[in-house]
């Protein structure tokens, strides 16, 4: 026994000075040979005082003087694979032992410098790509037409491919491998994460993946349904201020239930809102009252929703979220949805029938291809953790879509064993990604790291608003589908006075935010 357990002991020490004995230079990284790759860039970047983010659509977020600051050497590596997918690799000397791949936003062709900042800022190694193509701005689709290639490396392959590729660059450069692996993305960064847990289940530990914009056919076609309502049912379009009055008055009938009024819907799902209670009165119009067609039209416009065939559609946003009561028709040439196919569809955006044509669509495009499968069995074989975040007030991507995939994932994998590998996260009052009146600043990697580290499944985590420097409020957000219920003793406005309950759970009394 002592002389297998002395073997192994000695199997595993030669194996790691095998790998650190393959240490070489920043400055030799070009020579690596890596399948279908080039190393283009290789240099020291020592940011004292400051170093510029190179160009970048995203950087755009940050302005004009967005750097990695004081303190954070690394090594920039910059290359192609097959030709035409370009990434960088930052590679720190204060290196955690970890690597972290960050997504992209809309149909952006460029490097998240910004992502890799904050995660170089943590020590992490960090990869990001531009997916394959350039873009002239984040919704830019001028480059898919007769691109297949390029469509299927931004859906699914150049994540994938850059993930491998900055692993191999990892052991040259380190002379080891990291010891775990994230992604964390938002939007189609969210969409690029949960396709990996789905396809590549051996490239990442853990996903961090917020408002995932992955239900990619029933949400592009989402434009075109509200459209045609718009224009063949002008009668229930509805004013900009009859859209306010509306969200005033669900906000009205729904703030108080978690017992704090802070103007936060906390749970939109069990709100009860009826957009019927503000039809007018026999003989009254005016810009705070709807007609019937109105009414049903909002009813239309808020929550899931479904064709008379009882075809499941992409939901709208939840109530407290002011959008448009009209949409205007799209262009062909402006849907993603459209330019991927190999030949023009057979539809006009005036005669597109979502019992007919999304069914076929997505057969076209694959069901993984829209990285909505929900069975991660071989994802979770391995150890592999999900944490999903999404706001509430999120006007792009539905808080809807979250909960109908986190079920779809219950259904498909068992509800008893969602907690073990898969937890969302509702966030009150936040918009797309950030923003929003509610508490938008939390630090969900730290959560997922010590899930998968520590063992330690994350309940709950304090998130906070932040106005001129100052938090004015904070908050806990709770494992769906329990809700952040104020205590009723002490500040309205402090994470500590609130208890995650179960939906409908009675709170304590009434507070307005910070009482």
């Amino acid at each position: 026994m002592k002389l297998t357990l002395l073997l192994a002991v000695c199997l595993c020490l030669v194996a790691t000075m095998a790998e650190a004995q393959t240490r070489i230079a920043c400055g030799d990284l070009s020579v690596v040979g890596l399948a279908d790759t080039k190393v283009e860039t290789f240099e020291r970047i020592t940011p004292d005082p400051r170093w510029d983010y190179p160009p970048s659509l995203f950087n755009a977020r940050l302005g004009k003087d967005a750097y990695v600051g004081k303190g954070h050497d690394f090594c920039r590596v910059g290359g192609t694979i097959e030709g035409t997918i370009h990434f960088e690799l930052w590679l720190p000397d204060n290196w955690n032992g970890k690597f972290q791949g960050v997504g992209n936003g809309g149909f952006t062709g460029a490097i998240n410098y910004p992502a890799m900042g904050e995660a170089l800022a943590r020590g992490y190694a960090v990869a990001s790509t531009d997916l394959g193509h350039k873009s002239k701005s984040m919704f830019d689709v001028s480059w898919i037409r007769g691109r297949s290639q390029a469509l299927r490396n931004l859906m699914y392959r150049a994540q994938h491919l850059v993930a491998l590729r900055s692993k191999e660059l990892i052991l040259r450069f380190y002379g080891r491998r990291p010891n775990y692996a994230y992604f964390n993305g938002c939007s189609s960064g969210g969409w690029q994460g949960l396709t990996e847990a789905q396809k590549f289940p051996d490239d990442y530990d853990a996903i961090l993946a917020g408002a995932p914009a992955h239900d990619f056919v029933r949400l592009q076609a989402n434009s075109l349904i509200l459209a045609q309502l718009s224009a063949q049912h002008p009668e229930g379009n509805l004013s900009d201020q009859q859209m306010k009055a509306m969200n005033e008055a669900a906000i009205k009938q729904c703030d108080a239930k978690d017992g704090v009024k802070d103007g936060l819907i906390a749970d939109p799902e069990h709100c009860g809102f009826d957009p019927a209670s503000l039809q007018c009165k026999a003989g009254e119009k005016g810009d705070t009252c709807l007609s019937e067609a109105q009414v049903a039209r909002a009813r239309f416009l808020y929550g899931p929703r479904e064709t008379k065939a009882g075809l499941r559609l992409y939901p709208g946003p939840a109530w407290g979220v002011v959008v448009a009561g009209k949409t205007a028709p799209r262009s062909l040439d402006d849907l993603a949805l459209a330019r991927g196919l190999d030949d023009l569809p057979q539809w006009t955006p005036q005669t597109f029938d979502p019992d007919r044509d999304i069914p076929a669509l997505e057969a076209f495009y694959g069901y993984n291809m829209t990285a909505m499968n929900p069975d991660l069995s071989d994802f979770v074989s391995r150890g592999g953790k999900i944490i999903v975040y999404q706001g509430w007030n999120d006007p792009s991507i539905s808080p809807f879509h979250a909960i109908q995939y986190r079920q779809m994932v219950a259904d498909s994998m068992g509800a008893a064993r969602m907690d073990e590998f898969y937890r969302l996260f509702m966030v009150p009052g936040m918009g797309h990604c950030r923003g929003g009146p509610g508490p938008d600043q939390f630090d969900a990697l730290t959560a997922l790291e010590n899930w998968v580290e520590k063992g330690e499944a994350p309940d709950r985590i304090t998130a906070r608003h932040v106005e001129n420097g100052k938090v004015t409020m904070s908050m806990p957000l709770c494992v769906y589908p329990k809700v952040a219920v104020y205590d009723g003793v002490g500040s309205s406005a402090a994470a500590e006075n609130f208890t995650c309950k179960a939906p409908g759970a009675s709170a304590g009394k009434g507070e307005t935010l910070g009482d």
